[in-house]
């Protein structure tokens, strides 16, 4: 019904006259709360979005565009506006508004830095319902959690409070919530849910204590992580894996030089890359499932380096050994083909099951 209300005004507010202002001259009851029976005043939050994001993780925020529109009724207003009028409804700018008339004053307790000198109107009616929507972009803090990127979920929470506490003012969003972000368009991001709670937050000094009814607005996001998928994560995936393939070369003296060459190619193409894909990587404080990701796969052609190195070693040692002793106990060869298999087959295990543990722990 209420929605009904708002769409209906809404329309009116189009074509409707200004509001006189010399009414207001009555201070005493334009400024007052519109309390009955000593009930808070409900107010009714409508947030409608035009843009949402970017979000940055170096500053725990992001940015919003969005109409507030909230309501609620003052009889003893509507009577002192319409009394010598025949109108049914009336607007007024904001700026007209501000010390007028009772408002609840309407705060964000999460922002950053915000503009709300844009848009900003009044739409009053006669039987006292009373409607403002005003625009508000800026900065909101958020607590954000890359630690899964690039596959985390984010929860974006504008929290709005009105200057009065709970006793005089309560608030409560206008469902359904999915139309609040109806409009919204993402890239990179999938949005999964929007949804209002209200919630209380409180206040207090060495002298006082108060609580104020609190509106939370959120917005629910899941990274499409396709791009660093492709880009980042396949790549080194794969150049980590064709560094453990080595393994799948005979340890012999004719291919220990093209296993060398590869794996030291590999490694460095890693490194490289992981520079690469730093300045597609989100600038943190700790460390993400990409960031330990890269290193694994950074000691991973180490470890293939090191084995093919030390397989060398060994040969040189059991070839020298035998010159000097004339002695030969066991095949080299054939003693590091099969470590070479199990070698490759258990790095290969714990690289796999490095990432695999990696994802979900983290």
């Amino acid at each position: 019904m209420l929605f009904l209300l708002l769409v209906f005004f809404a329309s009116k507010g189009l074509t409707a006259s200004q509001c006189d202002l010399s009414v207001f001259q009555d201070q005493e009851t334009a400024l007052s709360i519109p309390m009955s029976d000593y009930d808070p005043v409900d107010v009714e939050l409508l947030p409608t979005f035009v843009k949402l994001g970017p979000i940055n993780g170096e500053e725990y925020s992001f940015y919003a565009d969005f109409y507030l529109k909230s309501s609620w009724y003052d009889q003893d207003l509507a009577d002192l506006l319409f009394e010598t009028s025949d109108d049914y409804v009336c607007r007024l700018e904001g700026q007209d508004a501000y010390g007028k008339f009772w408002r609840p004053g309407l705060e964000f307790l999460n922002s950053r830095s915000i503009d709300e000198t844009g848009y900003d109107k009044f739409i009053i009616s006669s039987d006292g319902f009373i409607q403002n929507e005003k625009r508000v972009q800026g900065f909101f803090g958020a607590d954000l959690n890359f630690k899964k990127f690039p596959f985390d979920s984010q929860v974006l929470t504008i929290s709005v409070i009105p200057y009065f506490d709970d006793t005089m003012v309560t608030l409560r969003g206008l469902e359904p919530a999915e139309e609040w972000t109806r409009s919204l368009n993402f890239t990179d991001w999938s949005m999964t849910e929007t949804s209002g709670s209200a919630t209380s937050s409180n206040f207090k000094s060495s002298s006082w204590e108060n609580s104020y009814s609190t509106y939370n607005i959120n917005i629910y996001l899941e990274r499409i992580p396709n791009y660093y998928v492709i880009k980042i994560l396949t790549p080194v995936f794969i150049m980590a894996v064709l560094a453990l393939a080595s393994f799948l070369l005979s340890p012999t003296t004719e291919d220990y030089d093209p296993r060398l060459s590869l794996t030291v190619t590999l490694l460095l193409t890693v490194v490289a890359y992981t520079f690469i894909a730093g300045d597609d990587l989100p600038v943190l404080s700790y460390l993400t499932f990409t960031d330990i990701f890269l290193v694994l796969s950074f000691i991973a052609c180490v470890f293939a380096v090191i084995a093919i190195l030390a397989e060398r070693s060994f040969k040189v040692y059991q070839e020298r050994k035998f010159k000097a002793d004339g002695t030969k106990n066991f095949s080299v060869d054939d003693f590091l083909e099969r470590a070479d298999r199990y070698l490759g087959t258990f790095l290969f295990a714990i690289y796999l099951g490095s990432i695999t543990l990696l994802y979900v722990l983290i």
